[in-house]
């Protein structure tokens, strides 16, 4: 395992505080901005997919029981033309 620089990690610290001790309100307001969208993005990209996919398991669970109906119907057909064995 390679060891981290000492005066990276001292600097790393340092570097959201120094950036935004050099911004100006406008700019801090902007950065806050676009990352807030970021992350609404991000939520409304994963809300789409579940989405998606409900719709498609919903959609072959309503075939497999078009499928089974049928089957059933059919079945209650055939009972129905049988003759009875008495």
């Amino acid at each position: 395992m390679t060891r981290k620089d000492p005066a990276a990690v001292a600097l790393g610290r340092k570097g959201g505080k120094a950036r935004v001790k050099n911004q100006t309100p406008e700019q801090r307001i902007e950065s806050a901005s676009r990352a807030a969208n970021a992350r609404w993005a991000r939520r409304e990209k994963l809300v789409r997919e579940i989405t998606e996919k409900s719709k498609r398991l919903l959609d072959i669970t309503v075939k497999r029981e078009k499928a089974m109906l049928g089957k059933a119907k059919a079945n209650a057909r055939r009972q129905k033309k049988q003759p009875k064995s008495s």
